[in-house]
């Protein structure tokens, strides 16, 4: 039931080079498309990192437990990548809610500058009667109101779904953990299982030993009586 001592660590290196390729690609998104675009076309690309931040975070789980499982003289070693990347990880969190908050602010500035416009160009062809303008402005500010109320909901819905995503994060490293302590249970009761059957089959071969000189004493019993008879 012997081990190889590379394993661990080539297993480690894979996950590795899978991090390493993913967080590349999301530090040049963040770094220049999520910045260039705007809109809906930066909300698209924003939920995409997300993804692939999931799945960044999937790895790291999958590498604490190599960590938990690594030989003693490599522990210290990969125990430090690990903390290297989950930093690297953390910063692109913090990232990229930073540029959903500002997708958000641009959409509101974007909302409240474009009824402005509107709101002028209207005055100006508006009837000019003193009360019709004034209901139309009425009008005009109660709608430009709703916009940025409902671009504050948007907000808020963004912040839940960030907390909630965290919160699933959360809940996988519980699950991968709670795994890898059933993992490590099942080995010990496989070094226990083993060491009982090596007790068991030390046990046979003595009883074996024992009835091999058990049969020959009654073989020689049974030949002095011949010959006394």
């Amino acid at each position: 039931m012997a081990t190889s001592p590379n394993l661990g660590d080539s297993v480690f290196s894979e996950y590795e080079t899978d991090f390493e390729t993913l967080t590349t690609s999301i530090a040049g998104k963040l770094a220049k498309d999520a910045r260039e675009q705007r809109g809906e076309a930066r909300r698209t690309l924003l939920r995409r990192i997300e993804m692939e931040l999931e799945e960044a975070d999937e790895i790291v789980g999958q590498m604490e437990i190599e960590v938990q499982t690594a030989d003693r003289e490599e522990k210290p070693l990969l125990q430090g990548k690990l903390r290297q990347y989950k930093s690297a990880l953390s910063q692109h969190k913090s990232d990229i809610k930073t540029l959903a908050s500002t997708a958000d602010r641009d959409d509101l500035l974007s909302t409240s500058t474009s009824t402005h416009v509107t709101i002028e160009m209207e005055d100006r062809s508006e009837s000019p009667s003193g009360v019709s303008q004034a209901q139309a402005q009425r009008s005009q500010l109660l709608s430009a109101t709703d916009k940025l109320t409902d671009g504050q909901r948007r907000l808020e819905e963004s912040h839940r779904v960030a907390l909630e995503t965290e919160d699933l994060g959360a809940g996988i490293l519980r699950d991968l953990r709670d795994q890898r302590d059933t993992l490590e249970h099942t080995r010990d009761s496989l070094f226990e299982a083993d060491g009982s059957i090596d007790r068991a089959s030390n046990t046979l071969k003595k009883m074996v030993r024992r009835a091999y000189q058990q049969r020959a004493v009654t073989y020689g019993i049974i030949v002095i009586l011949v010959f006394l008879m």
